[in-house]
């Protein structure tokens, strides 16, 4: 009987035969959905033979995981950004666990993780690289660091990454599937795509759905397609990050990082937490009681464009039911005491009086 990998080398060797035109989009597109369930399929039996992935308690207003290559200074960067003490050590898998700390920022708690240093084939399980994939997956930002050492390694970590149904900097593509009992399979899309709706219901059949709707509201191409189907795809904004930044040649050009840090030193470092803020696309908002001052010492920490309603559905207070408007002060108000719906959305700094 041939072994999953087996399967796909087959099925990859078949694919490197086929010409690419419209006349093979739709077995071009089945075979790629082939490949990717066999993939997940492979990657779930080895995590289900390892016991899981590392047991991590979520806190705080986010979670932010720093991912690299073995010693290139995250266990240094967390020590900085939090008051954890992460082991240090100038050789490879200090880290053996993952190390959480909590950075105070503009009154956020983030939660950051320090896992073990990924390595190539971490994706297929090697190393410990199923337990590393799976707190990645959880986190709410990503933090790629590498040295001077593996300063061209930025590629491969982002491919480890995406092997494993993580992708950067990506939204969810705006596909609705939805399921039914019987009725046959409806596919419709107002976009012009670049393969035909013949080909979305092959693949989509390769995934057991054979009744229901899918809408295709944007363009996609065919990989993007099959994410949709696939149960373990986490879409997460990153940061690129260059460490040991003392050891770098001023005549090199470093433009493809969003910053360069000295762990060691603390340079750059409250940089880095700006940033994890913006990445977080984090704001404050400050309450207030009626006939009171706000409370400016403990701000409540919202996502940039949530609105009033989504704030309250936050608030552990007994009267939050009752509450039908609001008065706002400061930014993004026209005026002070200016009163608005529960649908309002507050920008930085935006002062919040609840009213019935």
């Amino acid at each position: 009987m041939q072994s999953i990998e087996e399967k796909i080398k087959e099925i990859e060797e078949v694919l490197a035969k086929t010409p690419h035109h419209k006349a093979t989009n739709k077995f071009i597109g089945l075979m790629r959905a082939k490949i990717a369930r066999l993939k997940d399929e492979m990657l779930q039996k080895r995590v289900g033979g390892g016991g899981g992935g590392f047991s991590v308690a979520k806190t705080g207003d986010a979670s932010v995981v720093l991912v690299g290559f073995p010693s290139v200074g995250k266990s240094t960067l967390i020590n900085k950004l939090t008051n954890t003490q992460s082991k240090v050590g100038a050789y490879d898998f200090t880290t053996t666990e993952v190390v959480p700390g909590m950075m105070d920022y503009k009154g956020a708690k983030i939660q950051i993780f320090d896992i073990p240093g990924i390595i190539s084939g971490a994706a297929n399980g090697k190393g410990r690289g199923k337990e590393v994939i799976s707190v990645v997956r959880n986190a709410n930002l990503v933090v790629i660091i590498v040295d001077p050492k593996y300063i061209d390694k930025v590629t491969d970590i982002k491919k480890e990454l995406f092997e494993a149904g993580i992708r950067l900097d990506q939204l969810s593509p705006r596909i609705s599937i939805r399921k039914s009992s019987t009725g046959g399979l409806k596919v419709s899309s107002n976009i012009d795509l670049p393969f035909d709706l013949e080909t979305v219901k092959e693949i989509a059949k390769e995934f057991k759905i054979i009744n229901g709707e899918i809408i295709i509201k944007e363009k996609v191409n065919l990989d993007q397609l099959i994410d949709i189907f696939m149960a373990n795809r986490a879409y997460l904004p990153s940061l690129i990050i260059l460490n040991k930044s003392d050891l770098l040649s001023k005549k090199q050009n470093y433009s493809g990082f969003d910053l360069l840090i000295s762990a060691e030193s603390g340079e750059g470092t409250n940089q880095l937490k700006e940033l994890i803020w913006q990445k977080l696309n984090f704001a404050r908002v400050y309450l207030k009681k009626l006939g009171k001052q706000p409370d400016m010492e403990n701000p409540f920490i919202i996502k940039l464009g949530e609105s009033l309603n989504d704030i309250l559905k936050r608030i552990s207070i007994c009267e939050k039911d009752t509450f039908t408007k609001a008065y706002i002060f400061g930014p993004g108000s026209k005026f002070p005491n200016q009163e608005v719906s529960l649908s309002f959305i507050p920008q930085e700094g935006t002062i919040v009086e609840f009213s019935s």
